[in-house]
């Protein structure tokens, strides 16, 4: 199972029947452009069944998907059943520089804790990210 993970639930009646859709979503599987948040009623009719070419599918698209329980760093974007993609897309980018930059500078300094040492941290990680847009 993912790191990063998220309850999505959404709510509606079509026809006179009612539809309580509830899947979780491994958020660290969901390909797409960076800065484009996944279709995520799309997901919720795909796990539920629901053809996204139905009128079933259009009335479902007009109601708010309610977001909960997230796992990772996905925790931090989750408040209030909503969800900030764009939060979750730069605390899992900075996680993952963060872990990669640790484990070289761990090699090299030592046994450190360098959470401790935001200055350190903070020049470890400029210098991870110049590097990388160079490449």
């Amino acid at each position: 199972m993912s790191n990063n993970t998220i309850r999505a639930r959404l709510a509606f009646s079509f026809k006179g029947e009612a539809y309580e859709l509830d899947s979780v979503i491994d958020l660290d599987g969901c390909p797409g452009e960076p800065g484009v948040m996944p279709d995520f009623h799309q997901r919720l009719a795909r796990a539920a069944g629901i053809d996204p070419y139905s009128y079933l599918y259009e009335v479902m698209e007009t109601h708010e998907i309610v977001f909960s329980d997230a796992t990772g760093v996905a925790e931090r974007s989750c408040r209030d059943g909503r969800f900030d993609w764009a939060r979750f897309e730069q605390e899992r980018r900075e996680t993952s520089d963060w872990q990669r930059v640790r484990a070289i500078a761990q090699q090299v300094l030592g046994a450190r804790d360098l959470d401790a040492e935001p200055e350190l941290k903070a020049a470890l990680l400029a210098v991870y990210r110049a590097g990388r847009a160079v490449d």
